[in-house]
């Protein structure tokens, strides 16, 4: 039997979606396909692989991508390993098969899977409908028009580029490798892109690898979720000016593992440790807990976070006066209309959870950023509102399932700026983009201390 082409072989696939949806929308998601195939998909730290795919002896077929890779490179990555699913690995009952996808690797195989990937991303006869669209006078492409196509497919400006030199010769002058190399330097496709693109589809690339990659959550009884819960309230402490340093915070958890209620720590007074004893029951609660979430429970939240304070006949109230927040640009509400708002927000809540099952993951987390912003605004507490939100968010994330998040010190900027950008221009999505980067995050670091944790069992 004569195997088909990668060409053919991406055109085959194009087909099937065609049949199964009726019709072809880019970008193509190729995680999307590989999820409908039933396969596990996973983020990993590596250097020399750009991916891998294991069928093990139960038939279970996992695909790891590198964590280290654009998304652009990620999506050509995840397409590269639905090739081999479909066309190269043995998914025999306890047989094992793996195949090792290395970077810049010479292999057959490996080059088919290539070819295959951008084929399917870029289907040639789309990519000459797009490419007819902006050609100029001469019948060639300019660069910026590259930049806006390879956004049409959700693909690399290199890769695109290359497609369009090498393929369809539509790149006019010098197209040599090393010149084309330097022409693409000069243009600098990064920054073009930013000033060309003011309606980025990263947004709607990020959800389609959120909607796919199979979610881990942190078990509190073991390393793993001792390990997060660490970094969880290392970040959050650091972004709230309570000031313990990594060593002091592992010692203090360390302690209180070991001794339970009999730790020393339960008995301080100083106030850093008690808002850390605070926030890491509040934690516990929000990633453990069966119960639904629900935002008229933030004054149960409140008192968990103050749980260790001497004095709590605050724990729980309502704040009194008007309130400032010194980044935001927009003000909280006056006092006085904070239980009705937390009223009005809670019942909105209800009305979504009733269609939760609804909504796939991508579209749930662009609800609860509305939600939490919306918190965030009403800053009902004297103080402690941050952790709050942060904790609601994480609770309802559980509830789908999904990893919870911290803050971390480079993410810090942005997450100020994406409430900043609600505040003054309505515009969710740079929230909805940090929640779920912060959730990738997650999930590579739960895998790392999984792979880590069975290595020294091993």
């Amino acid at each position: 039997m004569v195997e088909l082409s990668a060409e053919e072989l991406a055109n085959n696939v194009i087909e099937e979606i065609k049949r199964e949806k009726g019709k072809i929308e880019f970008p193509i998601d190729p995680f999307e396909l590989l999820k409908n195939k039933g396969v596990l998909i996973s983020l990993m730290r590596t250097d020399n692989l750009s991916g891998i795919i294991i069928n093990d002896s139960k038939n279970i077929t996992i695909v790891g991508i590198n964590q280290r890779d654009s998304l652009a490179r990620q999506r050509i990555t995840a397409a590269h390993e639905y090739c081999h699913f479909i066309k190269d690995l043995k998914r025999n009952k306890d047989e094992e098969d793996r195949i090792d996808c290395i970077k810049n690797s010479k292999k057959d195989i490996e080059i088919y899977a290539n070819k295959f990937a951008r084929h399917l991303l870029m289907p040639r006869s789309e990519l000459e409908k797009i490419c007819n669209q902006y050609k100029n006078s001469k019948g060639y492409l300019d660069f910026e028009s590259i930049t806006i196509i390879s956004e049409y497919f959700g693909v690399s400006f290199t890769s695109c580029l290359k497609e369009i030199a090498y393929n369809l010769k539509l790149v006019d002058g010098d197209i040599s490798s090393e010149s084309l190399k330097r022409r693409m330097k000069r243009y600098g496709p990064n920054k073009k892109r930013k000033e060309l693109i003011k309606k980025s589809i990263d947004s709607r690339l990020l959800a389609n690898m959120i909607n796919s990659v199979s979610s881990i959550m942190p078990d509190l009884n073991h390393y793993t979720g001792n390990k997060f819960m660490q970094n969880y309230i290392f970040y959050d402490n650091k972004l709230e000016g309570v000031n313990l340093s990594r060593e002091e915070l592992n010692y203090i958890l360390a302690d209180l593992a070991y001794n339970g209620s009999e730790s020393k720590f339960y008995k301080e007074t100083n106030p850093d440790i008690c808002m850390t004893l605070g926030n890491l029951k509040l934690q516990k609660f929000v990633v453990s807990t069966r119960e639904k979430p629900s935002i008229s429970k933030c004054q149960m939240l409140h008192c968990l976070l103050y749980d260790f304070v001497p004095y709590k006949d605050g724990n729980g109230f309502f704040r009194t006066n008007d309130a400032i927040i010194n980044k935001g640009t927009i003000q909280p509400i006056p006092y006085y209309e904070i239980p009705q708002a937390i009223e009005d927000l809670e019942e909105e809540w209800k009305f979504f959870l009733n269609k939760i099952d609804t909504y796939s993951i991508s579209e749930y987390i662009e609800q609860i950023a509305y939600f939490i912003y919306k918190f965030v605004v009403i800053h009902p507490f004297p103080d402690g509102n941050g952790r709050i939100s942060r904790a609601l968010l994480n609770w309802m994330l559980s509830l789908k399932g999904i990893s919870p998040i911290y803050i971390d010190e480079d993410s810090r900027g942005e997450y100020y700026s994406a409430l900043s950008e609600i505040d003054i221009n309505e515009n969710y999505i740079p929230l909805i983009m940090l929640i779920e980067k912060r959730i990738l995050n997650t999930m590579i670091e739960l895998h790392d201390y999984l792979f880590n944790e069975s290595m020294e069992e091993e």
